[in-house]
């Protein structure tokens, strides 16, 4: 037997029970209050069981799913606005058959944002969609019913420069090569108006997280967009990719070696004897102290710092400046100064 001739025979039923309470009613008195709680009790049973009949129900705090961002992005336009803060508090009736009034919830009806319906730039009204559900009825409204929202030109702009800066000195007795970043270059894409304002990618390197271990190290550091001005462009709609890969953090390469100093006013041997009736007053050094970074074996066997020339005064009869070559003592060493000054002061001799 169908659902629907269920239906007109339970009427038929409830029909010929009320036609006999009737009669119960008007002349029995005492039986007066059990007929209407018996009529309640059958009206109440019979509509329950009537899926054409509905309730609306109200939900609050609706979940709104936004789609269409990618569609409106290869259209060259993108929404400015914050949209969590303008669907925070979106409402909605929906019709729901009585069967189904306690279970009905509102994701049964995928109300969504659809951003791809968006064809120009400034305030644009965007329509709230819902789909309505066999199961748990119709959608009667939604609060609010659209949005307004302001949307921009979506533009890309190509190599933009990365660099690194390092924050805090690295230890005295460790060398830290100069820091290398991959990518180099970058592209970066997002609205107009941020967009054209950015002219450098920056990555940081911070000294305090270094481990200072002997050779090569690689960091992963964060990437941060800045204007001409110096400004820090910090947006959620401005995206970073490398080639076509979205990124938001940078490779960072570098060396450390360790360091010694060396004295170079203890290392300075002047040869020859200077003019007769002549005399050195004083002997200058610039720098007074030289650091070499080399790898632990090279500097283990470094006694002292090797120099390409010497300084000779013989029969010199003035102030005389040399400029001696610091010797690398390996190939990948690095030393602070490669020239050392030498100022020799000469004078007559003067008479006691």
């Amino acid at each position: 037997m169908s659902e629907g001739k269920q239906n007109k025979n339970g009427k038929e039923f409830l029909q010929s029970v009320l036609s006999m309470l009737k009669h119960v009613f008007l002349h029995n008195g005492w039986m007066k209050a059990i007929s209407v709680l018996i009529s309640v009790i059958l009206w109440a049973g019979l509509v329950s069981q009537d899926e054409t009949l509905t309730r609306d129900k109200t939900f609050q705090n609706v979940n709104v799913s936004v789609i269409g961002t990618e569609t409106l992005r290869n259209n060259g336009l993108i929404v400015i606005s914050d949209l969590n803060e303008k669907l925070n508090d979106v409402s909605m009736v929906a019709a729901v058959p009585q069967k189904q009034y306690e279970k009905a919830e509102a994701s049964a009806y995928n109300v969504r944002l659809d951003l791809s319906r968006i064809n120009g730039t400034g305030e644009q009204e965007v329509k709230l969609l819902s789909t309505n559900s066999m199961t748990y009825g119709n959608v009667v409204s939604t609060n609010p019913a659209s949005i307004t929202v302001n949307v921009e030109d979506y533009i890309v702009r190509q190599r933009i420069p990365v660099s690194v800066s390092t924050e805090g000195p690295p230890p005295d007795d460790w060398y830290l090569s100069s820091p290398t970043v991959d990518p180099t270059v970058v592209s970066v894409n997002g609205p107009r108006s941020l967009v054209q304002t950015i002219s450098r990618a920056k990555a940081v390197l911070n000294t305090n997280d270094i481990e200072w271990t002997e050779g090569p190290v690689t960091f992963l550091s964060a990437i941060k967009l800045y204007n001409r001005n110096g400004e820090e462009v910090n947006s959620p709609l401005v995206g970073i990719k490398d080639s076509t890969v979205t990124i938001d953090s940078v490779l960072i390469d570098i060396n450390l070696l360790p360091k010694v100093y060396f004295d170079t006013t203890e290392m300075i041997q002047i040869n020859g004897n200077v003019a007769k009736g002549y005399e050195i007053k004083d002997v200058k050094v610039s720098p007074e102290s030289v650091a070499v970074a080399a790898r632990s074996e090279v500097l283990e066997q470094l006694t002292e710092l090797p120099m390409e020339q010497t300084v000779n005064v013989k029969n010199l009869n003035k102030t005389t400046v040399f400029q001696l070559k610091v010797q690398k003592p390996s190939e990948d060493a690095v030393i602070s100064n490669d020239t050392v000054t030498v100022t020799v002061v000469i004078e007559p001799v003067t008479d006691q």
